[in-house]
């Protein structure tokens, strides 16, 4: 099975509700290149100097548009991603992505700017963050992966596997096996993605709440896989605990409580920080901005006027 929505980003379409209404600017897309000539795609709503951005485009679609009230909102897919420019080999790692994320601050003209990674993209931004406290006002960490790989690596794939309909994995696996997608690859990404899905959610019938990543040849079965294991190979037993504290931005956890992703994992990421706080989303899994969208969006947009939202609160842990 692909790992693309549960490890992509570790490795790694309109929302309604929320708090503010969507900026009148019409959305405009664009491409930008990175010094290593990868055209990356990006997506840009709203105006003004108060800029944020969020990797992850294919899946966040409109999701943002209501906070672009005064702001600038920018979702761009990284390299290898939905509408981005597929990743030479060799050329996919976490300072690759990195270099992604500057390559799109550069092309807004914000000198600093708060950021929303989601998932995988929730540590990625941290390292950025870390390496670039210059360029960094904000940091929501939204449904991220944890703080460390292990031991929650594993915890969450298996709670990922214990949510999965066995009968339903085995009938794909039979399908791909007997040669049935062989042409139409788009077909096996949408069979794959209704067994990865539901795991990922609090309900699985919010699965239709969830952009169709399909439609991007980048996310079909074979590009995802090889993808997702060359990003994987780079990032592997990460611990960033230690560096914690060398974050100046401010930071915003939000964890849905229904996450395969442990709780205590995502603790982690605030404890003993003055800083960051974690905010508990209750039914929401992997995508609180789709299955909660209101409360999750109202926290963001508060955290992004300069206030703690109602629910964060500050960790104390021992390591």
């Amino acid at each position: 099975m692909r790992l693309a929505v549960v490890l992509a980003s570790l490795a790694l379409s309109a929302c309604a509700g929320a708090s503010r209404s969507a900026d009148k600017i019409g959305a405009q897309e664009n491409f930008a290149t990175t010094p290593d000539g990868v055209r990356l795609y990006y997506r840009s709503i709203g105006e003004g100097d108060d800029v944020v951005i969020a990797p992850f485009a294919l899946y966040h679609g409109a999701s943002f548009d209501s906070l672009a009230e005064a702001r600038r909102i920018v979702t761009y897919d990284p390299r290898g991603r939905g509408r981005s420019e597929p990743a030479s080999t060799g050329a996919l790692s976490l300072d690759h992505l990195l270099i992604d994320f500057e390559t799109i601050r550069q092309a807004t003209g914000a000198e600093k700017v708060s950021i929303i990674g989601w998932s995988g993209a929730g540590m990625e931004m941290f390292v950025y963050a870390l390496r670039n406290k210059e360029r960094v006002k904000a940091l929501v960490q939204l449904a991220p992966v944890t703080a460390r790989f292990d031991p929650y690596g594993g915890m969450m794939m298996e709670d990922r596997a214990r949510r999965t309909n066995r009968a339903e994995e085995a009938e794909y696996k039979r399908r791909v096996d007997a040669g049935g997608f062989a042409d139409n690859p788009a077909a096996q990404c949408r069979a794959e993605a209704a067994i990865t899905l539901p795991p990922l959610l609090a309900d699985p019938a919010n699965r239709s709440l969830i952009p169709d990543v399909c439609l991007f040849e980048n996310e079909h079965p074979a590009r995802i896989s090889a993808y997702c294991g060359e990003l994987f190979g780079s990032i592997i037993g990460y611990d960033w605990r230690d560096e914690l504290g060398e974050v100046d931005a401010r930071r915003l956890v939000i964890h849905g409580a229904q996450d395969n992703m442990p709780l205590e994992g995502n603790r982690e990421w605030v404890a003993g920080q003055a800083n960051a706080r974690l905010m508990v989303i209750e039914n929401a899994g992997h995508f609180p901005h789709y299955e909660q969208a209101e409360e999750t969006l109202s926290a963001i947009d508060a955290f992004l006027d300069g206030e703690w939202p109602a629910g964060a609160v500050p960790e104390s842990g021992v390591r």
